[in-house]
């Protein structure tokens, strides 16, 4: 590539349009390899356009290339080789280059090695597809487009925060598109393409662009429904030059071309049209969605750069007037359904009826895996109480598998054996084994104006099922199903049973065994503290405006919430120390940020001013909904329990009660360290908190320097860990929780900290731990510790001060540090 021409980035121009800096409307023309690999007709539109771009009206701009992957479902060269070949011949010039990136080919870590690529080639602009099902091949559809989605956004966080601070603004970001289909006509296949196209917003879609339809009606619902919805995004709108010159009309019409609506009624006007008639609707289309509100359009069908030149200049002379020739895309479907009436209200959802199907599923799910609910309790002992169960193995569970599970939901649900079922969430409808694909979230976008599959006509689309008995619920199955988003399946659990993976907590439902609070953005740490100084120093608007600084805090809070975070912590004393007040106005900044990206995972307020304390809580719940999480303050103390607890008259909180003795550290002991917890339990509860919103943290002291310097007297970790056994084995306390902040155990430590972490953790939750404030990626208490690290913890655990114990703490800290001490 030219090193000397300034390349234009889509982000950055349809920001700028967005914005209302520029007055051009951005245009990306899609390019395709001549029979699936020749590149002379992509060749002779870059050097045209290289030699003739100030023939393009005023009104427009190229500003990128388009590449799609296989369409149809026909192999063809990858985009990323079409870019690399080119690339070398120099022939880019200033375009950005948008990659089509699609699930249908590669498991998820194929997926992965593919977008390190594009990364590493210094691409950031993808359209995220689920993709077109293979013509001659079997799809892989691992994840679809929301998997695939997100495992870009976490590509961005892992990029960003790898960053230097300073540089953050040079950390590679993927610029993700994503897809939706305004032009469905039925209710269920176009309410699932709006909820889909949700979803992929929050998995972290940045744009959107629409599917290819000429019903300006359709393409004017879509903007209509964003805005219903309070939705802003830019929309790309895709526009096709349909012309008689190609076999596309013809394939569309036909199906063949799945998702992409070509009336009767338009294909036979095709076919009465000049090729200047044919190019007029690609025009008028053109001044259409930049009428309605479009942030750029994609427009393909034309490899050549004269016609896409003249087609330009004719929609720029249409201009606002393109209603005068709007019957050119008028080609919906007789009798379809639109989302809103002609006086622009929304039509209300129907309600069908739930068929016997349903009905059986949700009264089985209710007895068996509904937990607290009918055989469930007796169902879950039972499998925990048999070996042979638990374990996947032996006749009991042969035969509970051949001959129970697999052939009852074969017959019921087509299963198709995945061990790792989403019934429950599918309303009682499998997506593996009713969708062509097999899509973890139904639908794609092939269905056809019926309904049906687009991929095979002899089925209903999945994702119009599990419309229909959502909606049977009424409003509230709606609801849910418009916020479900399925993660993949687990690949480990193919082939075994999947009501005992349930029951078991071996599936997608498994919970993590410790509460995690992630500990990551803390003013303390050296990267966010230099991220939030930035901020600061940015001045009024910076934790609105996009920044490299606030990328990277943003980052932190999505990454932790994906890593199944119980609570996002924020701690800004650092900037508090001269003025408190400054860290009262970071904290109700931060709140707001964790309130805005922490995808509903509630906030951990944490600082040892009060007032800072009172800051964040009162932030939490500014215009929040009546269903927002309940935060948790960090901490309470025995001689603030009089002033903090009485909060909970004005709001809901949930409380981590710090055992420290800060006047007489001697007096630490775990007697003392008990009867500090009993206190603040029994003032919580006179305050209407329950055993549930209580923390207990009994503090964690660094191993390598828990060395008792008196005889006879007992370490900090074994002080901590009997504290929290007390604790727990206290009746009147039975419900609350033990928290420690596990990465303190560490400090000074020369290596495996990570390692000593999981140990220590391991170690803490035989005494009755239940919550840690963590590094949430590490995902501590589900990875085995290693045997010797264990030891090593197991041994300060027991340091009770007899000389022995010591001794033995201190021999195994010396050999560790010996073992694992840097050159």
């Amino acid at each position: 590539m030219n090193s000397t021409t300034s390349k234009m980035q889509l982000k950055s121009i349809i920001n700028r349009g967005m914005a209302g800096v520029s007055s051009r409307f951005p245009v990306v023309v899609e390019l395709v390899p001549q029979g699936g690999y020749r590149l002379d007709n992509m060749r002779k539109f870059l050097q045209d356009y290289a030699q003739g771009k100030d023939r393009i009206p005023d009104a427009f701009e190229i500003v990128g290339i388009t590449l799609p992957q296989s369409p149809g479902g026909v192999a063809a060269m990858d985009p990323k080789d079409v870019y690399a070949i080119l690339a070398t011949e120099g022939l880019w010039a200033d375009l950005d280059v948008i990659c089509h990136v699609s699930a249908k080919d590669a498991n998820l870590d194929a997926l992965k090695s593919e977008l390190i690529g594009l990364r590493e080639m210094g691409i950031e602009s993808v359209l995220a597809l689920t993709g077109d099902k293979p013509v001659s091949s079997k799809g892989v559809f691992e994840v679809d487009s929301i998997g695939l989605i997100k495992t870009m956004r976490r590509m961005n966080n892992e990029s960003i925060q790898r960053a230097r601070p300073g540089e953050f603004d040079q950390a590679h970001q993927f610029y993700i598109a994503a897809a939706v289909s305004p032009y469905k006509y039925t209710e269920a296949s176009q309410m699932q393409q709006y909820y889909k196209m949700t979803k992929k917003l929050e998995a972290g879609a940045n744009c959107l662009i629409t599917q290819l339809g000429w019903d300006w009606r359709k393409s004017r619902e879509l903007f209509q429904y964003l805005k219903d919805e309070g939705i802003s995004v830019p929309v790309i709108g895709n526009v096709y030059a349909l012309t008689t010159q190609t076999p596309a009309p013809r394939l569309m019409y036909e199906g063949r071309l799945p998702g992409c609506v070509v009336t009767r009624e338009l294909f036979e006007q095709l076919r009465d049209e000049t090729l200047e008639q044919q190019l007029e609707r690609t025009a008028v289309q053109v001044a259409m969605y930049r009428q309605m509100g479009a942030a750029a359009i994609d427009l393909g069908g034309l490899d050549d750069f004269d016609k896409v030149v003249a087609t330009l200049e004719r929609a720029a002379a249409i201009g606002e007037f393109w209603q005068s020739y709007q019957e050119k895309l008028d080609y919906g479907v007789k009798d379809g359904y639109y989302l809103f009436n002609e006086d622009g209200s929304r039509k209300p959802n129907q309600r069908p009826r739930a068929n016997t199907a349903k009905k059986a599923f949700d009264f089985f799910h209710h007895m068996i895996f509904e937990p607290g609910k009918g055989l469930n309790r007796p169902a879950r002992a039972m499998a925990c109480k048999s070996k042979g169960l638990s374990e996947r193995r032996g006749p009991l569970y042969k035969f509970f598998f051949d001959f129970i599970e697999t052939p009852v939901k074969k017959i019921l649900f087509d299963c198709e054996g995945c061990g790792d079922c989403y019934l429950t969430e599918n309303f009682g409808i499998c997506s593996l084994g009713r969708c062509a694909k097999g899509l973890p979230n139904v639908p794609c976008g092939d269905a056809c104006p019926d309904g049906t599959c687009g991929n095979d006509a002899n089925r209903v689309c999945a994702g119009e099922l599990v419309y229909q008995a959502a909606a049977s619920e009424g409003p509230e199955g709606l609801n849910k199903l418009k916020q479900t988003l399925n993660f993949r399946r687990d690949p480990a659990l193919k082939a075994t049973a999947s009501m005992l993976n349930n029951l078991l907590g071996k599936d997608h439902m498994k919970k993590s065994c410790l509460i995690q609070i992630g500990e990551s953005v803390h003013a303390s740490i050296p990267k966010c503290g230099a991220a939030m100084k930035e901020l600061q120093a940015a001045g009024p608007g910076a934790y609105e405006k996009s920044s490299g600084a606030l990328d990277y805090i943003i980052s932190l809070i999505r990454t932790q919430a994906e890593e199944d975070a119980a609570y996002i912590a924020i701690n800004v004393d650092a900037f508090g120390e001269d003025n408190p007040q400054i860290a009262i106005d970071l904290m109700r900044e931060y709140v707001k940020l964790v309130r805005r990206h922490g995808q509903g995972v509630p906030v951990c307020v944490d600082s040892s001013n009060d007032d800072v304390l009172r800051a964040g809580l009162e932030q939490w719940y500014a215009d929040a909904p009546a269903d927002i999480a309940i935060p948790l303050l960090n901490s309470v103390k025995v001689y603030t329990i009089d002033h903090v607890l009485p909060w909970r008259k004005d709001y809901a909180f949930k409380i981590i009660g710090l055992l420290v003795d800060d006047k007489n550290p001697e007096g630490n002991t775990k007697e003392n360290l008990f009867t500090m917890a009993r206190t603040i339990f029994e003032a919580a509860v006179k305050q209407g908190f329950a055993p549930d919103d209580m923390f207990f943290d009994s503090t964690v002291f660094p191993l390598a320097i828990d060395m008792p310097m008196m005889p006879d007297t007992a370490g900090y970790t074994y002080t901590a860990f009997e504290t929290i056994k007390m604790i727990k084995n206290e009746p009147q306390m039975k419900g609350v929780h033990c928290s420690l902040g596990i990465s303190n155990c560490v400090r000074d430590l020369p290596g495996r900290k990570i390692g000593v972490c999981r140990a220590y953790v391991a170690k803490a939750m035989e005494y009755g731990l239940d919550a840690g404030i963590v590094n949430t990626a590490h995902q501590y208490g589900s990875v085995e510790p290693a045997p010797e690290l264990l030891e090593l913890v197991g041994a300060f655990a027991a340091q009770d001060g007899s000389p022995d114990n010591t001794e033995k703490a201190v021999m195994l800290m010396s050999e560790f540090c010996a073992a694992n001490r840097k050159s």
